[in-house]
């Protein structure tokens, strides 16, 4: 998967319109600089997934066939969003499977952090998914998490 990243930005909204959880792309020169957020800190994350999905393939084509486990920890949240975008990648590498839905809780367990649940998703196929552009891997760069009452926040560098 070759190419420039040019990901459909059609859901970027300015702050005042946006939707309860979503994802945008943010500028940066080289690589995919990706925001997402939602109602919840679990929901920031399924949405990030979302967006790292969208960097690569079209994923509004993925189809919740396949059901799996998953478990990350990291010793702050940055880390725990790292793994979890990391785990993302091993899976779509190793066994080629990329998803679509994720229930998963983040919990809090002695000096870390825990985030477990199922995703569900399908073995990629280039034909129905099509191929945008390489991820290389997750960075910490620009990384940041904001909560609040209303919503969970994460920004997050792709390199490509």
């Amino acid at each position: 998967m070759n190419g420039s990243c040019k990901p459909d930005t059609s859901n970027q909204v300015s702050d005042e319109k946006r939707q309860a959880e979503g994802h945008r792309f943010l500028e940066h020169t080289t690589d995919a600089y990706i925001e997402a957020w939602g109602p919840t800190l679990e929901r920031a994350f399924a949405r990030a997934a979302d967006a790292f999905y969208e960097t690569m393939l079209n994923f509004q084509r993925i189809e919740p066939i396949f059901e799996e486990h998953i478990q990350v920890d990291g010793h702050d949240k940055k880390e725990l969003l790292y793994n979890w975008l990391e785990q993302l990648l091993l899976e779509f590498d190793i066994k080629t499977m990329v998803y679509v839905s994720y229930d998963i809780t983040i919990a809090s367990e002695q000096a870390s952090f825990k985030l477990h649940g199922k995703v569900r998703g399908e073995k990629y196929d280039r034909g129905k998914h099509g191929a945008k552009t390489e991820v290389k891997g997750v960075t910490y760069h620009l990384m940041t998490i904001e909560e609040s009452a209303k919503e969970s926040k994460v920004r997050f560098v792709l390199d490509l």
